[in-house]
């Protein structure tokens, strides 16, 4: 398990960091609860969602860098038995409405519904993993098909070990931001590459350190 805090490695250096000089990137990816909306606990239904007003700002600042943005998140809600899929999707339009006055969107959301100990509201009689929930790669695979990614290329900004250890397991440059679990949940014995104060900050980071951006 994790042992050290969010604070054992610096924060994302100012035109320092050898990937972020050297590479353009095609996408940036982001986990949901925690780095763009409040968690304090499952998020079930609308009045329970509450974006970070900087998240949103974040989000619009990708889509002008014109970078493909990508939310990749864990739901094990639904398997608990406690999410439906129509509160599903009012929580991604509220999402979709709250960018909108931003002039700002999500090219696409990639999420695995599982939990390997809980099916359809029961508990299991055996361990079923799946390969989508993060730290498994799949939901990752299938946007790399769908858009034509080099992953490489592509940055997961998460607050969960499960995002880091993700972002490790295909060669991701990962940052992990404050807000949310700030890396403190100790499910894996990953960190990210380097932490930001939260979503917003993450994103000026990154684009001071890509070469053809001259302003934020």
């Amino acid at each position: 398990m994790l042992k050290s805090s969010n604070e054992s490695i610096p924060s994302f250096p100012e035109g320092s960091h050898p990937i972020a000089q050297t590479t353009q990137w095609e996408a940036i990816f982001i986990d949901r609860d925690g780095v763009v909306n409040e968690e304090p606990g499952p998020i079930l239904i609308p009045e329970q969602f509450h974006p970070f007003p900087r998240s949103l700002q974040a989000i619009h600042q990708i889509n002008r860098w014109e970078r493909i943005c990508i939310i990749v998140s864990n739901q094990a809600a639904f398997a608990k038995g406690l999410l439906t899929e129509e509160n599903f999707a009012r929580i991604g339009l509220k999402l979709k409405n709250a960018l909108a006055t931003m002039h700002a969107h999500i090219d696409d959301l990639f999420y695995c519904p599982h939990f390997p100990q809980w099916q359809e509201g029961y508990v299991r009689e055996l361990c079923h993993p799946c390969r989508c929930r993060k730290p498994g790669t799949l939901l990752f695979e299938q946007a790399r098909h769908k858009y034509r990614l080099d992953l490489k290329n592509t940055v997961f900004i998460g607050d969960k070990t499960s995002d880091f250890e993700a972002a490790r397991r295909l060669g991701m440059f990962s940052i992990g931001v404050r807000t949310g679990h700030g890396g403190l949940d100790g499910q894996y014995d990953c960190l990210p590459h380097c932490w930001a104060d939260d979503l917003l900050d993450a994103i000026h980071r990154l684009k001071r350190n890509d070469s053809h951006e001259n302003t934020l």
